[in-house]
């Protein structure tokens, strides 16, 4: 039974693509802190805060949404974690660094085997192959044996993690509002197409609500097979990773789940809106989906919404605040404006076209601007950040799976190995000095703390590692209790860490990318392989009708279109990888 003493916290994963691993390091690490702050609260001789810390919610997108999905596997399983001095655990004992960082890779993107023996008759569903991507979440089930039940896990006496991944319906759903000052029955239309899937994972029985309830248990359930696809469905990212076909039973829950709105200013209370009246009788409700990050890539609004409940808004002052979501964003939208860019030729802005897309859909200053404030203390976030060379792109690239508009880490493990032990370093960092509340928040109310040892410390500024106890040194870090007000008292943290864990993780040579060890030979091969089976496939299935309305000359058209397709694609694979190596190697020289 939780204590009247409780912060609430939901974890909210951007889209990250590759970067991915850098998001697990960071769930690797806050699972661990919270795992020992648990056992070492009810010790004798504990002289910290004893509060509860609960996470009821996790929200994903993309590789986000991806990583939930693991995650809340291993939230009822034991996680062995990854220290850079310790051997790695084996792959059942941590499926968020096997997967991550081990089991994905672009030798494994660039397999044909989707194509191979007659698969290509279906046509083409993508440019990379995604039968790794199968694999993995097949493998992600394969967990050490027996249950943990951690008690940080649910809220109150309700021990379900609910799980919401994002999903970009392509189908989309129809709302209609009355045209006003039209003396007909008129409406203007128009399509939803973000979509989100939300699970309650736990041990049966689970209690009411709106959500897909999953005995984890039991996980041959046809209701997790709606589960895989739907953790697939987040990361699909268009045209790169096959789309992936999702089922409602019914698309009366689109009226019935509430799932859009939009807040009142009068009442500040969140009004639903429903489906146009002529939809959601149909059953089963079927429907194409693509990477959820095209339309909301950092879902804190459905870990916001979730722990506020009725409430609508969380407490954000200092004084008072007892619920929080912390985004992990691998790509922050800080960034420098772009250099001039006046290529104006179709083929130049198709292809810039994805990436616009991607960066629109991180756009949420209000949101981030929230995460971003110190003074405002139900949105926080940790994002990649590294001493660094000084060089231009070592700022572009605090994370090696950043070049390449995040595809870069699928290059080589080590660049994701290295994203991964970031992650945790700056998960440590960021609940040693910065995940706090003023002391005179309730949370901290009639317990003896040892104020010396457990007050925060200001590091600000501070570029080195700082050992475990050499922290008493610095001032004592100073916390707004309003929103907008001075930074006048200081602050307990909202999960400490025992001693073992202020142990700073320290990042190795052997930890560090190596991008001279890319394969650039062997990559162009593979590059080419993969590029031959896309394009011929494309023109013999796909096209194949319009191509043999040209009789004889379309045996021609389709074998040139293939050498030449195949040429074109290889070549420029090859020179934006090579730019790509280039600079982590500059990043990380």
């Amino acid at each position: 039974m939780a204590s009247d003493r409780t912060f609430e916290l939901g974890l909210v994963m951007a889209g990250a693509i590759s970067a991915g691993a850098y998001s697990a390091g960071v769930l690797d690490f806050l699972f661990e802190a919270l795992d020992a702050y648990e056992e070492a609260k009810g010790q004798s001789g504990w002289t910290g805060p004893t509060h509860d810390v609960r996470v009821p919610v996790m929200a994903g997108a993309s590789a986000g949404g991806m990583t939930a999905s693991i995650c809340a596997l291993h939230a009822f399983h034991d996680l062995a974690h990854v220290w850079p001095d310790k051997p790695l655990p084996e792959p059942q004992e941590n499926r968020l660094y096997s997967s991550w960082v081990r089991d994905i890779s672009l030798d494994a993107l660039l397999e044909t085997s989707d194509l191979d023996n007659g698969r290509d008759a279906a046509g083409l569903k993508s440019a990379l192959c995604c039968d790794v991507l199968d694999r993995i979440v097949k493998d992600a089930f394969d967990l050490s044996p027996g249950l943990r039940q951690r008690n940080w896990i649910g809220r109150g006496d309700d021990k379900f993690l609910r799980v919401m991944v994002t999903l970009t319906n392509l189908r989309g759903v129809p709302y209609s509002f009355p045209l006003f000052g039209s003396q007909s029955a008129e409406t203007f239309g128009m399509l939803n197409h973000g979509d989100y899937y939300d699970y309650a994972v736990g041990v049966a029985p689970a209690p009411p609500s709106e959500s897909c309830p999953l005995d984890i248990r039991d996980t041959t359930q046809p209701d997790w097979d709606l589960y895989r696809t739907t953790a697939l469905a987040t990361g699909a990212f268009p045209v790169g990773l096959m789309p992936r076909k999702v089922r409602r039973p019914s698309a009366a829950y689109y009226r019935d789940a509430g799932t859009v709105g939009y807040e009142d200013p009068s009442s500040r209370r969140f009004v639903t809106i429903k489906p146009d009246g002529g939809f959601g009788t149909e059953a089963p409700y079927d429907f194409i989906s693509v990477d959820g990050g095209v339309i909301d890539n950092a879902p804190l609004e459905l870990a916001r919404r979730f722990l506020a409940g009725s409430a609508v808004h969380n407490d954000p002052n200092g004084e008072s605040a007892s619920k929080a979501v912390l985004l992990v964003a691998p790509f922050p939208n800080f960034t420098q404006a772009p250099a001039a860019d006046v290529d104006d030729r179709l083929i130049h802005v198709v292809m810039k076209l994805a990436g616009t897309f991607v960066d629109q859909a991180r756009f949420k200053p209000d949101e981030l601007e929230k995460a971003a404030n110190e003074t405002y203390f139900s949105r926080f976030m940790i994002s990649p950040t590294r001493e660094g060379n000084g060089t231009p792109e070592a700022v572009a690239f605090p994370i090696a799976c950043g070049v390449l508009g995040g595809f870069g880490g699928f290059l080589h493990e080590s660049f994701r190995h290295h994203d991964y032990l970031l992650g945790r370093r700056n998960a440590q960092a960021f609940l040693r000095w910065n995940f706090a509340l003023p002391e005179s928040n309730p949370l901290f109310a009639g317990v003896p703390i040892d104020k010396e040892r457990w007050h925060v410390r200001d590091a600000e500024g501070k570029s080195q590692s700082i050992a475990a106890n050499a922290d008493q040194t610095l001032p004592k870090k100073s916390f707004a209790t309003m929103v907008g007000g001075a930074k006048a008292e200081v602050g307990f943290p909202i999960i400490p860490l025992v001693d073992r864990l202020c142990v700073p993780i320290e990042l190795a040579p052997a930890d560090m990318p190596r991008p001279q060890d890319v394969g650039i030979h062997e990559l162009k091969a593979k590059i080419h392989s993969r590029a031959n089976s896309v394009v011929t496939t494309l023109v013999d299935v796909d096209l194949r009708r319009e191509t043999d309305s040209l009789g004889v000359a379309g045996i021609a058209v389709r074998a040139g279109a293939s050498v030449f397709g195949t040429q074109i694609i290889t070549e420029k694979a090859i020179s934006t990888i090579a730019a790509a190596i280039e600079q982590v190697t500059k990043a990380f020289a």
